[in-house]
């Protein structure tokens, strides 16, 4: 047997099975769903949004957060399983060993006391995580 006449067989069922409408119609659904994109996806849509809210909100944003977030990424990075305290800690530790050492003041080994014992005790008397007044926690 030929290839010729056994391609051409083929090439008929194809085309027959292509006039059928509901091949139509899957060919036609293919293409806009995977070339074009469905329907919702060009929707027009509209959110409501006020571009003075940023400002309105910015007072309250600093007193939780900090300027430019530093008391957030500081309670971020503490965690949240409940050892908060010991980690303000130890990072209390290192950032005053890190300061000593930066201004050559006292080598960063000894028996420690002045400054180091007293921020600590500092640390100590703090909440673990303040909120300013008049601010309800959110939950």
């Amino acid at each position: 047997m030929h290839p010729t006449p056994v391609l051409l067989t083929a090439f008929a069922a194809v085309a027959v099975l292509l006039q059928a409408p509901a091949v139509h119609a899957g060919i036609i659904g293919l293409i806009q769903n995977n070339v074009l994109g469905s329907a919702q996806f060009h929707r027009q849509q509209s959110w409501p949004f006020d571009p003075d809210v940023s400002a309105r909100r910015t007072h309250e944003f600093v007193a939780l957060h900090g300027d430019k977030s530093e008391r957030l990424i500081e309670r971020i990075g503490l965690g949240l399983d409940g050892r908060q305290h010991e980690r303000r800690e130890q990072q209390a530790v290192r950032d005053i060993l890190y300061d000593r050492q930066q201004r050559n003041d006292e080598p960063t080994s000894g028996a420690g006391g002045g400054y180091h014992h007293h921020g600590l005790q500092q640390l100590q008397s703090q909440p673990v995580q303040a909120y300013p007044a008049g601010y309800a926690r959110r939950r």
